[in-house]
């Protein structure tokens, strides 16, 4: 039989056994060249289903009747042997994996049955023992504290320490979880006890004249080193748990040779669409980082969810099978199943540089938390607990913890005032905002921006180019020679070729980036006879230039999370749309714009949010500006909406000149990617040149003042040229809307103290940046300062072209209507 008609029908019988056991037989009889590969393939594909997994006893137990040894006659010895490898309280679920490779690789792994050392099952009983104590001297020093325990989960951490043990590698990187996150802290990541013990009492682990918030002791991370010298860097998490694990595996990448850890519950891992997201991103190029471990502990119930309520999937780890990654499940009762199956992931892993996960199926002992009574929703699972002794008690001679017991009382006897002074605060600081506000020059050498130029519109020689794409660079070489101003894309190239010749890596990232969803920038060039690709960037430095997958959550909080490692390389990630920032508001809101005030969590992050009223519609207008400020303080950002190539240029190049590192959101046009009018020259990006973060007319005596920010100065600036009103109307466009500009918007202003001043935004009256900055501008000018705005709107943008057109005339008769002066006057 031909291997494709053989695993044709290993895939019919795959799919046949959930409802007829029985066909298993058959179809493998059919498929398999005897009857001893039928059985153990049999086993192999799905002799998990049958394992005793659940330390309860309260999940129906599987019994398939291919398992009985009558039902193999003759090879009764063979089935005893494959149900003790595969039936028992570690199951091997690899029947999904399609490559030859890897199924035959596990199968091996699983069948040769290498028991574990008798160091590390020492270990794996004083891990056990060592939890045990941890929880119990917390719960009776602090009752009244939530420490959301491990009890009940302790085995889990054995799978955790014989991944890193059988790893050997000098970095780990750990995306965490609430689950006994203070006792792995204490017994696997080396956190000193005295401060772990002061932070959970209550004593802030920042100095509070810094002014960050900090957080919770649960949610706090941790860079240190474990007792076998391994350094750890354990990702601080919000309570939306599931998110950190794109910023810890971001992090990964950016720290060579380390081990992603992902540690994940079992309602987050089934219910958060962010770990498929993770899970779609781990074998592309542009985002491995050598395979990720994934350990999932299993409560049997999610607060007070059940397994029944919470997924539709077999188990709570199904997702793992879109991309293949093997599913070790392990009886959390047996801390030696555990340690097996950790010690087989990091060999996996190092075998093959693909994901894996592993699930140890728990209980929790105390609820949810210690305040939680788990007897109101689960009395039959909570009586089945309180049945239960201790996990260490059943492992034999209990291991020697006096020496941790000592450690323990003193860690809860010493002064608790332990402030955190190893995480960067050069970004904090009551003077920060000031501080940001400083000039800085960015600008070069004009040869060498000449040289810079000339060598972005050059391709390689014998690179067939599309028509359109020659026509792009032949517009390049004119803006090197000084021909032709400078476009968007222009200045972006320069800007990105300029770091990368200053030894800066640079990589940008996003959805059609490479192009450019509007065809504006061809970083990458590609043959039109062979479709050979060619990067444009890579003659300059360390460039990595890469198209994301349809993905915003995971893509974002990857590179938040690469760019808090290597924070001299500016990381660059772009929506497609301005809108797509819905999608990863978590990553967002709580760590590019919260990172730094909870956790230190320093990021050079770049975020292009496309932005602008063309008549895209509600979906395709704005990168709700309004939202983006509302997170702003304590200069945990900056926000920028620029107007000139020249701008954006000094921005990039910005990033990574200063002394501290800080997140930059840009609202990028779409529009003036190809206006005539929104160009720069070569000399503006010269030497003694930067940010321009207010730009003001000289318009000697105008009636009326127009500040804004954006295309829309374009779309005013045109319409008053054909009004005449050069002389009456000022623009004044805010290029940064956060740190305020207050001091240069006042200088702007000050030279115009009779005119009347209004504010103009594309947006509706409750979106966009007006109700932010409302009183700033009056502050600013003085004087009260009226908007001129769409009406308000339960959506962005309308979606009719025509409506779209009737609303922008309306925006500029009102925004250049001189006449309402006096009217407006004499009504206040």
């Amino acid at each position: 039989m031909s291997k494709r008609r053989h695993d044709a029908g290993l895939a019919r019988a795959d799919h046949l056994t959930a409802g007829d056991p029985g066909a298993v037989e058959a179809l493998l009889s059919a498929t398999m060249p005897g009857p001893e590969a039928t059985l153990a393939d049999a086993f192999r594909r799905h002799g998990w289903r049958a394992a005793d997994l659940d330390p309860l006893g309260l999940a129906p137990h599987e019994a398939p009747a291919w398992v009985a040894p009558t039902a193999w006659p003759g090879l009764e010895d063979e089935v005893e042997r494959l149900d003790e490898v595969y039936c028992g309280t570690l199951g091997w679920e690899f029947g999904h994996l399609q490559e030859a490779a890897r199924f035959d690789w596990l199968a091996a792994e699983a069948e040769r049955a290498e028991p574990p050392t008798a160091e590390a099952t020492a270990r794996a009983a004083w891990l056990v023992a060592a939890g045990e104590a941890f929880e119990a001297a917390t719960l009776k020093r602090l009752p009244t504290v939530k420490t959301f325990g491990m009890s009940g989960a302790e085995p889990y951490m054995v799978a955790v320490d014989s991944a890193i043990r059988e790893a050997d590698v000098r970095d780990v990187v750990v995306g965490g979880m609430h689950r006994g996150r203070l006792t792995q802290l204490a017994l696997l990541f080396g956190k000193p006890l005295a401060r772990l013990v002061a932070e959970v009492r209550g004593v802030p682990d920042l100095d509070p004249s810094l002014g960050a918030a900090s957080d919770v002791p649960y949610h706090l991370g941790w860079e240190g080193e474990r007792d076998d010298g391994v350094h750890v860097w354990v990702a601080p998490h919000p309570s939306h748990l599931s998110i950190v694990a794109p910023v810890a595996t971001g992090r990964a990448r950016g720290t060579p040779g380390a081990l992603p850890l992902m540690l994940h519950t079992d309602a987050a891992f089934a219910g958060q669409g962010v770990n498929f997201e993770l899970l779609q991103l781990s074998g592309l190029p542009g985002y491995t980082v050598g395979g990720s471990i994934h350990l999932v502990l299993n409560n049997q119930v999610g607060f007070t969810t059940s397994a029944a309520e919470g997924r539709t999937s077999r188990t709570c780890v199904d997702a793992a099978k879109a991309v293949e990654a093997p599913i070790l499940h392990v009886n959390g009762d047996d801390p030696v199943a555990a340690l097996l199956a950790g010690r087989t992931a990091a060999r996996y892993r190092a075998r093959f540089g693909a994901d894996i996960v592993v699930e140890v199926v728990t209980y929790r002992r105390r609820g949810h938390n210690e305040m939680e009574e788990a007897r109101f929703t689960q009395p039959l699972m909570q009586a089945a607990i309180d049945a239960l002794p201790p996990v260490s008690t059943r492992m034999g001679a209990a291991p020697d913890l006096s020496g941790f017991r000592r450690a323990l009382d003193a860690a809860f006897e010493a002064t608790p005032a332990i402030p955190n002074t190893a995480g960067n605060t050069s970004g904090l600081g009551p003077d920060i905002e000031a501080r940001m506000a400083e000039a800085v020059a960015t600008g070069l050498d004009g040869d060498r921006l000449a040289r810079l130029a000339r060598a972005l519109a050059e391709p390689p020689e014998g690179l067939a180019l599309h028509p359109r794409v020659a026509q792009f660079l032949e517009r390049r070489r004119e803006m090197a020679d000084g021909a032709r101003p400078l476009d968007w894309a222009m200045a972006e190239a320069l800007a990105f070729a300029s770091l990368l010749d200053d030894g800066h890596p640079v990589r940008l990232t996003g959805q059609d980036t490479a192009r450019g969803a509007f065809a504006q920038r061809h970083l990458i060039l590609h043959d039109q006879r062979n479709g050979r690709a060619h990067d444009v960037l890579s003659r300059f430095g360390a460039a990595e230039v890469v198209n994301s997958p349809l993905i915003e959550n995971a893509a974002l909080g990857f590179e938040y999370g690469l760019s808090g490692a290597r924070p001299d390389q500016l990381t660059v990630w772009e929506a497609q749309f301005g809108d797509f920032l819905n999608v990863c508001q978590p990553i967002f809101d709580q760590y590019v714009t919260g990172g730094e005030d909870r956790w230190l969590m320093t990021s050079p992050l770049v975020m292009m949010l496309p932005h602008g009223f063309d008549g895209g519609g509600p979906d395709h207008s704005t990168g709700h500006l309004e939202r983006v400020l509302a997170r702003c303080a304590r200069g945990n950002i900056t926000v920028a909406v620029p107007s000139t190539p020249a701008n954006l240029f000094h921005m990039l190049r910005r990033q990574l000149a200063r002394p501290w590192r800080k997140p930059l959101v840009l609202m990028t046009p779409k529009v003036l990617l190809r206006s005539a009018a929104c160009t720069s020259s070569l000399a503006e990006l010269g030497p003694g040149t930067g940010v321009a973060s207010v730009i003001a007319e000289d318009v000697a005596s105008p009636s009326r003042v127009v500040i804004c920010s954006g295309k829309v100065y374009y779309t005013l600036a045109a319409a008053r040229e054909e009004r005449g009103l050069a002389g009456e109307v000022a623009l004044v466009r805010v290029e940064e809307l956060y740190p305020w500009p207050e001091r240069a918007l006042g200088e702007a202003l000050a030279r115009w103290p009779s005119a009347e001043v209004v504010w103009v935004q594309e947006e509706p009256a409750n979106l966009g940046a007006f109700v932010w900055a409302d009183r700033r501008l009056e502050a600013a000018a003085g004087r009260r300062v009226h908007a001129v705005t769409r009406p308000a709107a339960a959506s962005p943008a309308v979606g009719w072209s025509d409506w779209h057109k009737a609303e922008e005339a309306a925006l500029v008769d009102a925004a250049l209507d001189v006449s309402v002066r006096e009217a407006r006057h004499a009504a206040e």
